[in-house]
């Protein structure tokens, strides 16, 4: 029977969603569940450094969202396999979640998007695969991140432990779709995957970031104005009227409302105020500098975070494509990996794959498309039914559109040219 002390750990970890009292973390590398529990990673400003610290500086933010909703926005299906090609497998139950609906309340988008932004903030993102009792797939739903922990086999064979009112322990790689960022053994055991939390592996820098964000709200909410001492010739007559007159001074000139009040002192005081500006600091071109490190953490070229210093007409395009073949790829091929694993059994990851298809996140301008759709159709190798399903648009009728131009001009080669092998024209044969 479990004593009381082991049955408030069960209800404290119930409620913050932390593991269960079995579970343990050290403090040289805490796991997510505890550093939330007691407020963030403490760092060497002495400032503590939480997912949720971190999301309220405007870089991290910002970087998070973009990828996130990148992710989410594009097309995700499942494909079969054939001896030429592929085609979409919607007969398969896993294609409807995957492009659909993952659960009957949640939308693929919103599924991706959470998934995606856990894993980027924490290193590791859970989904609970459920299954039919044939044993096929049938739900898709997300875990509260920190609630569950994983442990390995000697193999280095995940299994997972769900902390909460379900209490799930033991589950196996085909129960939990688990997407690590950063995969590493790092904090693993016997070989096993984890992922790294970039929150946690940058913690000073966003310590500053934060610390940053925090001086500049003091500094107006003080009315933009610096620190001030205040000089008089005798002593106060007293620590009471000493501070009452510094509280009276602060309630009546801080804060921004209060600005530009004129200040009545008593007793031959002085007000002097520290020589400081925001310039010397150089606070702007800081938070923009932080801003670009916060961008570089995940990959994310500035401008995708609204910085476009070094942003031109001649490298953005290719800045754009660097963007979707570097990290957002990366992440593409991580999500499409684990839903492989976890939701298609072994004899089915032979026959089908998943694909999420990042060509929107490559389109160029429309004069630069169609030039590229005309190149395609004179030599031969788009229809015009082709072009219109790559802009999203319906087919011809009747079939006109599936027609494929081949050039004259062309002909295979060691083909010799000067020959004409087809029929003679209708006059030469009267002659």
């Amino acid at each position: 029977m479990a004593s009381s002390g082991e049955e408030v750990m069960g209800w404290i970890s119930g409620v913050m969603g932390a593991p269960a009292a079995s579970e343990t973390s050290g403090t040289s590398d805490p796991s997510g569940w505890l550093t939330d529990l007691f407020g963030g990673i403490i760092t060497e400003t002495g400032i503590r450094v939480s997912v949720s610290d971190a999301l309220q500086v405007p870089g991290v933010a910002a970087a998070v969202q973009v990828l996130a909703d990148d992710l989410a926005k594009v097309p995700i299906s499942l494909h079969r396999r054939l001896p030429t090609g592929s085609e979409v497998a919607k007969d398969h139950p896993l294609h409807a979640m995957l492009s659909g609906w993952p659960a009957p309340w949640l939308s693929s988008f919103q599924w991706r998007r959470t998934l995606i932004h856990n894993a980027l903030t924490r290193g590791n993102a859970y989904s609970r695969a459920k299954r039919s009792a044939e044993g096929v797939i049938s739900r898709l739903t997300l875990l509260q991140p920190g609630s569950t922990t994983q442990r390995w086999t000697d193999e280095g064979e995940p299994f997972f432990d769900i902390a909460g009112p379900s209490g799930e322990r033991g589950l196996s790689w085909q129960d939990v779709l688990h997407v690590p960022y950063r995969a590493s053994s790092d904090g693993a055991v016997n070989g096993g995957i984890l992922g790294v939390s970039p929150i946690a592996q940058h913690k000073e820098m966003l310590a500053l970031c934060i610390a940053t964000e925090r001086f500049a709200a003091k500094f107006f909410k003080n009315g933009a104005r610096p620190s001030a001492v205040i000089e008089m010739d005798n002593k106060f007559p007293d620590d009471t009227t000493a501070a009452r007159i510094r509280a009276g001074l602060e309630r009546t000139y801080g804060g921004v409302d209060n600005a530009f009040r004129i200040a009545i002192l008593e007793l031959g005081m002085k007000l002097k105020e520290f020589s400081f500006n925001n310039s010397d600091s150089q606070l702007v071109e800081l938070r923009k500098e932080q801003a670009t490190a916060c961008a570089q953490i995940f990959g994310v070229p500035p401008h995708k975070i609204g910085i476009l210093d070094r942003a031109t007409f001649s490298n953005i395009e290719h800045q754009g494509i660097d963007y979707v073949t570097g990290p957002v790829s990366a992440l593409a091929r991580g999500l499409e990996t684990a839903v492989e694993t976890s939701c298609l059994t072994t004899d089915e990851r032979q026959e089908y794959f998943v694909e999420i298809d990042l060509d929107d996140l490559k389109r160029g301008d429309m004069l630069n498309r169609y030039r590229a759709y005309a190149i395609g159709r004179q030599w031969g190798w788009l229809s015009a039914d082709d072009i219109l399903a790559w802009e999203s648009m319906n087919p011809l009728p009747e079939g006109k559109g599936k027609t494929y131009l081949t050039p004259i001009n062309m002909a295979p080669a060691g083909t010799d040219t000067s020959r004409d092998d087809g029929p003679e024209p209708k006059d030469k044969q009267e002659r």
